[in-house]
């Protein structure tokens, strides 16, 4: 059975389930969650497309307003998306850290359970950088090193996880892989934690009409629905 076959299949099994049969090990709940991601990410496209216009029309202390408003309602949007993964960690950790209901472009940046911060604000930042001043650049290549190092403390300890698993489901140790479940699901949600800090803290550094040039980049390059076919 292929992956792509086999996490359909998972997919279908009772909630709950716990399976260790060749290898796979998996607490099921991911049949509504992708359900929920598809209502998620076709709100965030019209959050993404009013914040759009919104800043095409920027001119005076309204529009200024409105763009803090759509600003605050498109990062409270995301961060339901991180309760949701939350959410799903606890009943199927494993297909949550393949994600196999994302975007392309969003596997292309996939790091435990959801983007890296660093590597996304790389891809980004060509596309608002040509209005940032020299120290909003030298304070957003100070912070890329910070989530680098953050991220490479989690990255470290993700690799150390599997090396165990893999020795787990070598001796048919069900007890030590349910412990490394436990554990995966600590790693996703401090992941989850860096994201979201990520989001806050580069809020801080860029003016509002940039950060809003941010969030428009982000969503259109992760956050573009796919046809219910491709899940």
């Amino acid at each position: 059975m292929s992956s792509s076959n086999q996490s359909r299949f998972l997919a279908n099994k009772p909630r709950n389930e716990v399976n260790v049969q060749g290898g796979i090990f998996i607490i099921d709940g991911n049949t509504t969650f992708v359900m929920n991601y598809g209502r998620w990410s076709e709100k965030h496209k019209r959050l993404i497309y009013e914040m759009r216009s919104a800043l095409n029309f920027h001119n005076d202390q309204v529009l200024d307003d409105k763009l803090v408003f759509l600003i605050e309602t498109v990062m409270k949007h995301y961060f339901e998306l991180l309760e949701m993964n939350s959410s799903a960690e606890n009943l199927d950790v494993f297909n949550v850290a393949s994600a196999i209901w994302c975007t392309t472009a969003e596997r292309n940046l996939w790091w435990i359970g959801g983007f890296r911060p660093s590597q996304l604000l790389q891809v980004i930042l060509p596309q608002v950088q040509h209005s940032c001043s020299q120290q909003q650049l030298s304070d957003i290549f100070n912070f890329v090193q910070s989530c680098q190092q953050a991220e490479d403390a989690l990255a470290q300890g993700m690799e150390k996880l599997h090396q165990i698993l893999d020795k787990a489901s070598a001796a048919g140790d069900k007890g030590l892989k349910l412990t490394c479940v436990s554990q995966q699901m600590s790693f996703l949600k401090q992941a989850d934690h860096v994201r979201q800090q990520f989001l806050i803290q580069l809020s801080r550094l860029l003016t509002i009409c940039r950060y809003a040039e941010f969030l428009i980049a982000f969503g259109e390059r992760l956050y573009k629905p796919q046809p219910w076919s491709s899940l």
